[in-house]
Parts: structure tokens; C-alpha cells; sequence
């Protein structure tokens, strides 16, 4: 029963949560509200409402309580800053992916989100400094893998999690076959049916989903790497005015209090030595005896009290024709990421299989429309054969494909993996998931206009009768192959990376959304048309005009 409950939640997510500052977290004496309270500091104060995004899949950091509640050492941070406001504090579930996204659509007023600083992430958004923690990365997997070093895992697949900022990194680097999914919960259910040799993350949550003994046949593995400090975020432009600063002045004096390795302590993580050093760091004096990691007159803080060598997630500076950039000048779309390979060959690996998926969603769906849609007219006088085959289509038009894609892929497939050896394949899984799913629609539209033409025509058989039945049904037919055309992106829930997972996993890294929501607008434009396209030259194959 819990493996289909997490099945459903995974599919369904997690609304926001909304509570008293006050009673998530004690409050420090520190930094008080600045005079200047304008910009986003003076939406929030207005609101009396202070929204923050915030994970809800990564203990001890946030996650969801025996309640429903979300609970963690990040919504004591959000707890506290709030608290200082005077405000109540909402929280919004965010993932890797979509964090910075939402906090530049303005739905989030701040990421408290495990968030590493790299140098792409902050042209995204405003990182704050200092940072309030640090991870690197390490693989989950069985203690008795045969590996011990990252670069044996070359050609190996191993589950990622969607917008994490190691995952171009592994794949370019230690060339790893990723399996991007959009969750930790997805990432580990995959791995617990054992189509990866491991979960690369961070080495922190690991560590704590290790001593959680939630999956004793697994632990770290590897050396750890990449180290990555962490960093709050708020909008861009806002790092600077009195936002941003407020945030930065109170990150600061949870350095300096021992906030932050007070909270470490009470939600059982050990000791780290970022931390430590940051505390003796903000805590240190000047030749005069004040505080030395303080801003100064001009409102900048001392150089030395902040890191700028970030790491890089993406490809390093590409080279640009001319021509690309006049047309950018021209329009304001940025094309460097048609000019770094890593990112061309993913862009080119998500329409490969967008196309293809496509391809067998639509051939599908007729051929389970037809199939189902003339067995339901053979039926129609002998309810005992006609119950099980609506009930079929009932089931199968129903049902959300993203619920079908969770319990066929997971539920299913551990059941087949674990007792005949079998694991079927995320393609596989998909193709069949939209072609039933759109395939029962389809054979509703059948059946019906197949009874009309029994009635036109008496004496044809159903398969006489078949092709004027599909022209009577043409534009149904036509409009459910388009939505399964379209609603292809859900294949990415099972790390199937087809063009929308693709684009997302650019963003995240960096690349110029702009471009790529243009490019998805164009591409996917231009798919429904072919199909469109396909389905009036298959009606006149028939001899009927279209």
C-alpha cells in the first residue's frame, strides 16, 4: 500500500503550506529591517506574507512530516527570516528544475532550496552571499558494486535528478548514460528496481537516507565530489536593494550565532567543516576590534569574506558565427546554445525521441482504436464480451497517463524485474502507455461510427464498413493522435528525455530561455501540422476529401 501511495503522490505532487513563522523556528537577535524597504521588501511587508520555495523531497533539509507538514532545517531558515519580518511564512514546494524559474515568475519571494552556487545559476537569478552551507556529490548504490572510481562508471546508467547542477558534468565529463527523472522519489524507485547502478547526489542527503534505513540493500559510494557550497537566491535585481541585502545581513549573523550549526546539530547531521569555517570567519575582528567580515561605508562587504571561484555546470564560452550574433542583436534571442555541442547533441537526442514516441503514440492509438472500436461493435449483442472490453476503454481513458506511465514503469516493472528478469524499457513503457490511453478514445469514436453506418449500411460486414466509419469520425480522431502528440513531455516523468525534459534541463544549466520557448513554440507548431498533415492524406487515400 505506501509503494502505491508514493506512486500517487510522485504523480500528483504536494500543494503549498502555509504557517506561523514563529512556530517553525526560534529567532536570533541580528539584523534588523532596513530603512529602505522598497522593491520586493515592500511587496512582502504589504502581503504580511513572506513565500519562500523550498524542498519537500530532501531530509533532513525540508521534507514532509507524518502530518502532511513541511518540515526541515530550511523552513527553520525560511521560519527565521520570517519571523525577523514580522510576517507569516508560506511555503511552496519547488524542484531543481523549476526553483529559479519560479522565483523569476515572481510566484516565490525567495529559494532556500539546497541551491549550489554555480556561475550559470547566477546569471539566472541573484545568489546570495554568504552561503549557508555546502555539498559535493556522491553515488547510492549496492555496497557490493564493482566500482571505486567515477570514471569506471563511463557508459553505466545512473538515475539523476532533473536540474541538479552535476548532471551535465557526469554525462560530458565521466560520460555516464544519465536517467534523468524529475524527482529524488522517482530517482530512487528506479534505482530500487535496479535500471541503475546508482543515484549521484548529494553526498549530505545521501548520508542522511543512509542512516534513515529506508533502503538497507544500498549506501555511498565513490569518493565525493564536486564540492559545491550552497546559496539562497532571490529575483534578479534584487541582490543588491533592500532585499537581497537583508537576506545577506541575516545568512550572516546565522553564521556568527551558531544558528546554522545549531540547527545541524538538532536535525542530526555531523559536523562539517564549511560551516565551522564560516562561523570563524564572519565571527573574526579588524585591527580595530570590529567585526571585519561587515559591509562597509559604500555597503559592500570586504572581498575576502565572499567566494567567486564557483563552479561551472555548463560548457565554457562558444564560439559565435557573426551572422548568429546579428540576428541576436536583431531579435534578442541568444543562439549559443546551437554552438555548444554537449547541448546540441542533447537538443537533437530530445527530438529523435519526441519524433519517434510520436510516431509510435499515433500508429498506436489506431491500431488500439481499431481493434478495440470493432471488437466493441462484434460484442454489442453478448454483454458478457462487451462488459470487459468497456470496461477496458473506460479504465484506459480515465486514468491520467501520468498515473499509468508511475504504476506501469514502477509498480509493474519491479514486479516484472524482480520475478522474471524483466525490465521493460522507458520507450517501451511510454509508447504503450499513450497508445492505450489515446487508443481508448479513439476506439469510442470507432465504435460509434461504425453503429451509424450499420444502420446506413445493413448488409456490410464491420471490417466493409471500417473505412467510412474512420471518415465519420475524422476530426475526433485527428484531435485525440494531436493531444497525445502533445502530451508526449510526460515521458520524462520516467527519464525519458524527449524535447520539453531536454529544453528544462538546458534552462536550468543556463542556456537562454527565451531561445528555447521559442524553439519548443515552433517545434511543436510545426509536429501538429505533419500530423494534421498525415491524417488529410490518409483520408484521401479513402476517396474522401478532407
Amino acid at each position: 500500500m505506501r509503494v502505491w501511495l508514493a506512486l500517487v503522490c510522485i504523480a500528483l505532487g504536494w500543494p503549498g503550506q502555509t504557517a506561523p513563522a514563529a512556530a517553525q523556528a526560534a529567532t536570533f537577535e541580528g539584523p534588523v529591517l532596513p530603512d529602505d524597504r522598497t522593491g520586493r521588501l515592500e511587496r512582502i511587508l504589504q502581503r504580511g506574507r513572506l513565500i519562500v520555495g523550498v524542498k519537500d523531497d530532501y531530509p533532513p533539509w525540508g521534507m514532509r512530516d507524518a502530518a502532511g507538514n513541511i518540515v526541515g532545517l530550511e523552513i527553520d531558515l525560511a521560519a527565521d527570516l520570517a519571523a525577523r519580518l514580522g510576517v507569516e511564512l508560506q511555503m511552496i514546494p519547488v524542484s531543481a528544475a523549476n526553483r529559479l524559474p519560479r522565483l523569476e515568475q515572481g510566484v516565490v519571494d525567495l529559494v532556500i532550496a539546497t541551491l549550489g552556487d554555480t556561475e550559470e545559476r547566477r546569471q539566472i537569478s541573484d545568489l546570495i552571499q554568504p552561503h549557508y552551507y555546502a555539498s559535493g556529490v556522491v553515488l547510492f548504490g549496492r555496497p557490493d558494486l564493482p566500482y571505486t572510481d567515477w570514471g569506471q562508471l563511463r557508459g553505466r546508467p545512473v538515475c539523476l535528478t532533473g536540474g541538479a547542477y552535476f548532471n551535465r558534468t557526469l554525462q560530458e565529463r565521466y560520460l555516464v548514460e544519465g536517467m534523468v527523472f524529475p524527482s529524488n522519489g522517482a530517482a530512487l524507485l528506479a534505482l530500487a528496481d535496479g535500471r541503475c547502478v546508482g543515484w549521484a547526489f548529494d553526498d549530505t542527503a545521501i548520508a542522511q537516507l543512509a542512516l534513515s534505513g529506508e533502503y538497507p540493500g544500498f549506501t555511498p559510494a565513490l569518493p565525493v565530489i564536486l564540492p559545491t557550497p550552497w546559496a539562497a537566491a532571490v529575483a534578479r535585481g534584487e541582490g543588491e536593494a533592500a532585499w537581497g541585502r537583508f537576506v545577506a545581513d541575516v545568512i550572516a549573523h546565522w553564521h556568527v550565532s551558531g544558528f546554522l550549526l545549531e540547527r545541524q546539530a538538532a536535525w542530526g547531521l555531523q559536523p562539517t567543516a564549511f560551516l565551522q569555517d564560516m562561523q570563524r570567519m564572519w565571527s573574526r575582528k579588524g585591527t580595530d576590534g570590529a567585526p571585519f567580515c561587515t559591509r562597509q561605508a559604500n555597503g559592500a562587504v570586504p572581498p575576502s569574506c565572499l567566494i567567486d571561484n564557483v563552479a561551472r555546470i555548463g560548457a565554457g564560452p562558444v564560439v559565435v558565427p557573426d551572422w548568429a550574433r546579428a540576428v541576436e542583436a536583431a531579435t534578442g534571442l541568444e543562439f549559443d546554445v546551437l554552438f555548444d555541442a554537449f547541448a546540441r547533441a542533447k537538443l537533437a537526442q530530445g527530438i529523435g525521441v519526441t519524433l519517434a514516441l510520436s510516431t509510435v503514440a499515433v500508429v498506436g492509438a489506431l491500431g488500439f482504436g481499431i481493434l478495440l472500436g470493432v471488437a466493441d461493435q462484434a460484442a454489442r449483442r453478448v454483454w458478457i464480451l462487451r462488459a470487459p472490453i468497456q470496461g477496458v476503454v473506460t479504465v484506459a481513458r480515465m486514468t491520467p497517463p501520468i498515473l499509468q506511465l508511475y504504476i506501469v514503469f514502477f509498480g509493474l516493472g519491479s514486479i516484472l524485474a524482480n520475478s522474471y528478469a524483466i525490465t521493460p524499457g522507458a520507450f517501451l513503457v511510454a509508447g504503450l502507455i499513450f497508445s492505450v490511453y489515446a487508443g481508448a478514445t479513439n476506439a469510442v469514436l470507432i465504435s460509434a461510427g461504425l453503429e451509424v453506418e450499420g444502420r446506413a449500411q445493413p448488409d456490410a460486414g464491420l471490417w466493409a464498413r471500417l473505412p467510412a466509419a474512420l471518415v465519420r469520425a475524422y476530426d475526433g480522431l485527428v484531435a485525440t493522435c494531436v493531444n497525445i502528440v502533445k502530451a508526449a513531455g510526460m515521458a520524462s516523468a520516467i527519464a525519458l528525455t524527449e524535447i520539453i525534459a531536454t529544453v528544462n534541463t538546458l534552462i536550468a544549466e543556463g542556456a537562454s530561455a527565451a531561445t528555447l520557448m521559442n524553439f519548443l513554440l515552433v517545434f511543436y507548431f510545426l509536429l501538429v501540422m505533419g500530423v494534421i498533415w498525415l491524417f488529410r492524406g490518409a483520408k484521401r487515400l479513402v476517396g474522401v476529401r478532407p
